[in-house]
């Protein structure tokens, strides 16, 4: 009987060097490619427009915690008198603004010189945002008081106006800076007019 002897066949190769070659090409190819995303994305979407990201982060009102006394009692005598006063339901926060502010007056040379405090019903975001551009805020009131006449500023009515002018003044910087004013009033702490 013959002898058969087992003998192994090999196959020939599979192309093992192409393949690698070409699954390093396609890695290389996709790592290019994740970079060029990630490179996008924190080139401009993690450096939105300031706007568009304080829309998203827009300040909220501050409801009050506790009633408040005038509440309590239009509550408690609600069946005698109703109470003419309205509460807020919010509640309102102020920030002093530390320097005070002097400037002459328009066609005048005579000056103002005042303290303010400013009022809003929104969370401290607002706060932040007023504190974050103080000097654009300043430059924008001090440009307001300049604008100002000596004879309006004598009247209740007059310096009524200027509070006016002075919170629109206010909250056009807060919106070209944040997107959002938030600021409801501005109060006097000091008035000289000379």
């Amino acid at each position: 009987m013959a002898d058969f002897r087992e003998t192994e066949i090999k196959s020939p190769p599979k192309g093992g060097r192409v393949k690698r070659l070409g699954m390093a090409a396609i890695m290389l190819v996709m790592l290019g490619g994740g970079g060029l995303v990630i490179g996008y994305f924190a080139a401009n979407g993690f450096h939105a427009d300031a706007r568009s990201s304080q829309q998203l982060s827009k300040p909220k009102l501050a409801a009050k915690h506790e009633p408040s006394i005038t509440a309590a009692l239009a509550n408690l005598n609600s069946n005698k008198q109703k109470s003419r006063f309205k509460e807020s339901e919010y509640e309102a926060t102020y920030y002093a603004i530390e320097e005070p502010f002097t400037s002459n007056l328009k066609d005048s040379s005579s000056f103002a010189q005042l303290s303010l405090s400013v009022a809003t019903y929104y969370d401290r975001q607002v706060l932040d945002n007023i504190a974050s551009h103080e000097t654009a805020i300043r430059s924008a009131i001090l440009l307001t008081l300049a604008e100002q006449e000596l004879e309006p500023l004598g009247t209740q009515q007059g310096k009524r106006a200027l509070q006016k002018s002075l919170t629109d003044a206010i909250n056009g910087v807060l919106k070209e800076k944040t997107g959002f004013g938030g600021v409801n009033n501005v109060y006097f702490t000091s008035f000289v007019v000379q």
